[in-house]
């Protein structure tokens, strides 16, 4: 605050008048005439007024944010950042199921066996049906945006002791999370090193990567190296990637940076399973820890992790199926309960085709789901739970079709229901035009057979967002986040 202070003074200044006379006259000083008061102070400046509240106006997008062009690499797997609430275990810390798609770009599995596959697409076109072939090569996928962060689930590096994941027995650790670019670092000042100074650590190196097939990545690693502060490398102390190991796992030599300030980084860009690392020391001659924290015992203190991007919206080659060419994409974010298979028939050809496409899946509550209309979606969705517990909750929004098929078990513990759910769509392709299919499904960490009293009980999580697609596509645009414009003016089903 601006503080002045005033002062007045006042000056008075005295007249001094004489006045002499003879004989018996008075003489003396007149006193000064009398001054008027000053002015009175002007009452106090009124406060201003206040500013006019506005309120904030949320902003409210006048459209879904479309799929870009993006650098990041294709994937084919994507774990899932919910919470597991049965004991079903997890794929990661924080991660309990997993999006795994198959050759053929359905689903295979979802980490608790949820399904034996999901949304396999055939095309029937007159009294022929052709599959959408399982022969997808990497280098045919195409990665999109959204570039996606920590904002939408996005976990890279967790600080545990959760015994589920550790494989180095008790106690905190480090886990990397599956991602594009992972990297742990804690920067060394080696500068009053003396003798030789060694490196130490123990964890799990496997960077796991399902995919040996004709969907791998040849571009996946798991490495330990030096960097400088400015990020380059100095050395490779360890590294395994789809050409073999370089290096020995758990021990290196510093030597050769003592008396400098460098980088040391576990990284690794990987599909499925990630890397864990405890008991990181380095020494020198004399006995000098160099790496704070390197037990975990006290979390993250000491290490950084470095931000980085994903992308999770992949589309795959193109196939010819029933005369028209087809090509799926699938998108989902970790934060969500579920992924988006999006399916772009084309018609190349001078005369409309008319078509039947059907989407066949399998469950993986072997013949004891309890399969139900999910309750407010207008008959768009189904819900499915295992009622002869062991498999997560599932759900499914395929919108306007033409015929759904399925049949649940009738009681708990009674495999008299049948795992196959098939889904079709009659669609007419005009020439040269294309007809777009949009299918959800959804899963979380509930299985809710573990306290179901009745076939009655309700996957109230998987219901509630299932109903939520189903009536609000539309005009909610995170269910539209990474379709293209294209897409979306071609819409069949919802």
């Amino acid at each position: 605050m601006d503080r002045r202070k005033f002062s007045l003074t006042m000056v008075g200044a005295a007249v001094l008048a004489g006045c002499g006379g003879g004989g018996g006259g008075a003489s003396g000083f007149a006193f000064p005439p009398i001054a008027a008061a000053p002015p009175a102070e002007p009452p106090p400046a009124a406060p201003p007024a206040p500013p006019e509240v506005v309120p904030e106006v949320p902003v409210v997008p006048a459209g879904p944010e479309l799929a870009t062009p993006t650098a990041l690499p294709a994937g084919v797997a994507f774990l899932q950042t919910i919470a597991a609430t049965d004991s079903g275990g997890a794929q990661a810390p924080g991660q309990a199921n997993v999006w795994d798609l198959n050759l053929d770009f359905s689903l295979e599995d979802g980490g608790d066996d949820q399904f034996d596959t999901a949304l396999a697409l055939s095309v029937k076109v007159g009294a022929s049906t052709d599959v959408f072939p399982s022969d997808q090569l990497y280098a045919e996928l195409t990665a999109l945006g959204p570039e996606l962060g920590a904002a939408d689930g996005q976990l890279l590096v967790s600080f545990t002791s959760d015994p589920g994941f550790s494989g180095v027995g008790t106690g905190g650790y480090a886990l990397l999370h599956p991602g594009t670019q992972v990297r742990l670092q804690q920067t060394l000042n080696l500068g009053t090193a003396t003798g030789g100074i060694s490196m130490s650590w123990v964890g799990n190196r496997s960077f796991g990567n399902r995919y040996l097939g004709s969907l791998r990545d040849d571009t996946i690693f798991g490495q330990v190296v030096v960097r400088d502060t400015a990020g380059a490398i100095l050395a490779t102390l360890y590294k395994l990637d789809v050409n073999g190991e370089t290096g020995t796992w758990g021990s290196a030599s510093l030597t050769s940076f003592a008396g400098q300030t460098v980088v040391l980084s576990f990284e690794q860009r990987v599909v499925v399973s990630g890397m864990v690392i405890d008991n990181v020391s380095v020494q020198d001659g004399s006995s000098h820890e160099f790496v704070v924290n390197g037990d975990f015992e006290a979390q993250g203190t000491g290490w950084t992790v470095s931000a980085s991007k994903m992308s999770q919206n992949v589309r795959s080659g193109v196939r010819t199926a029933g005369g028209l060419e087809v090509q799926r994409t699938f998108y989902t974010q970790p934060n969500v309960l579920w992924g988006r298979f999006t399916d772009v028939f084309h018609n190349p050809s001078a005369a409309a085709i008319v078509a039947e496409v059907a989407y066949a899946s399998d469950l993986g509550s072997d013949s004891s789901g309890i399969i139900y209309p999910t309750p407010g979606a207008t008959s768009k969705a189904l819900t499915t739970w295992d009622g002869s517990p062991g498999d997560r909750d599932v759900g499914f929004v395929f919108g306007a079709a033409d015929s759904v098929t399925y049949l649940s078990a009738t009681a708990l513990h009674t495999p008299d229901g049948d795992d196959a759910l098939i889904f079709k769509f009659n669609i007419t392709v005009p020439a040269g035009g294309s007809v777009t299919l949009v299918n959800f499904l959804l899963t979380d960490g509930t299985d809710t057979g573990r306290t179901a009293a009745d076939v009655n009980a309700r996957a109230t999580a998987i219901d509630t967002v299932a109903a939520d697609i189903a009536n609000n596509f539309k005009t909610n645009f995170a269910y539209q986040r990474g379709l293209t414009q294209a897409q979306l003016d071609t819409l069949k089903n919802l």
